[in-house]
């Protein structure tokens, strides 16, 4: 099982700056919320459905948005959806540091 992926379900995302290449004008790329412990919902109904009530009580009425203050007081971060395996990696690293344990 792969453990720290990506939390981004479908369409749940919302945009991240990053910086296009050539013309120097930012593109808007879209964003993924990532578990702050590299774990991932893709393969794991529990954590997927975690999310889900996270995202719903994050999410002020009349948007479609969840509050990033809220997501990250629930273990949430927002990447560009072109770093989001690296910063889980990342993330999972830095979980098994802590816990002294092997990196899945």
């Amino acid at each position: 099982m792969r453990i720290l992926i990506v939390v981004a379900l479908g369409a749940l995302l919302s945009g991240c700056l990053s910086l296009g290449g050539g013309g120097g004008s930012p593109r808007v790329e879209q964003g993924v919320w990532v578990r702050s412990d590299g774990q991932s919902g893709r393969d794991n109904p529990s954590l997927a459905a975690i999310f889900e009530s996270d995202k719903a009580a994050c999410t002020p009425a009349g948007t479609n948005e969840p509050d990033r203050g809220c997501m990250a007081s629930r273990g949430y971060v927002l990447v560009p959806a072109s770093q989001a395996s690296a910063k889980a990696a990342e993330f999972r690293a830095a979980t098994a540091a802590r816990n002294n344990a092997p990196v899945q």
